[in-house]
């Protein structure tokens, strides 16, 4: 059984999960950036990616490190235009994951039945905030997406930086095999049994 504002809750919900998802979507191709223009591992670009615990701290890191990578100008300056849309769709992306959002049903300036999900804050305290958050979000989206695709394609289109062991292995390519050298390291007894 359904209860009041459930429907309406619902909807909110959606659309805050596909900017958030929209989000993320954006942070997984920055880390694919990042190894792009590193060559590193996955697990170890991992943890120096995700050592910077903001969002913007990634992006700061990718213009500090396309800047100094042989990656050519026409690739680098898209890919800073890239993360300039970004810090741009960033705060929409904040409005919708951190505003708080209540319920009403009666609309106070009409006074007729209208329940709908309301910012919980009057606007005064939340001037970013526009009057139809519903399309400022679904913008947000619609932003987020295309910035996806646009990294992707330079993902697609932007040659290897150089690097002192060659290019990045292929998803897919087994790493080389290196048989341990007895030499090195210590030797551990064989326990008796």
């Amino acid at each position: 059984m359904s209860r009041l504002g459930d429907d309406e809750w619902r909807a909110h919900a959606e659309l805050i999960g596909r900017v958030a998802i929209a989000w993320n979507r954006c942070a997984h191709q920055l880390f694919r950036v990042f190894r792009h223009l590193t060559g590193l591992p996955p697990d170890i670009a991992g943890e120096i990616f995700l050592s910077h615990r903001s969002d913007q701290g990634q992006r700061y890191m990718l213009k500090r490190l396309v800047a100094v990578v042989e990656v050519g100008e026409k690739p680098r300056a898209a890919l800073l235009k890239h993360l300039k849309g970004l810090e741009t769709i960033s705060s929409r992306r904040n409005l919708a994951a951190h505003t708080i959002f209540g319920f009403q049903t009666i609309d106070p300036e009409t006074s007729t039945w209208s329940p709908k999900v309301v910012p919980a804050l009057p606007p005064e305290l939340n001037r970013k905030l526009e009057r139809d958050f519903v399309a400022q979000f679904e913008r947000a989206e619609r932003d987020l997406q295309a910035v996806y695709w646009d990294l992707e394609e330079w993902l697609d289109h932007s040659p290897y930086p150089p690097r002192l062991w060659g290019t990045p292995m292929l998803l897919g390519e087994p790493p080389p095999f290196v048989a341990p050298d007895p030499t090195i390291g210590e030797t551990w007894p064989t326990p008796s049994i």
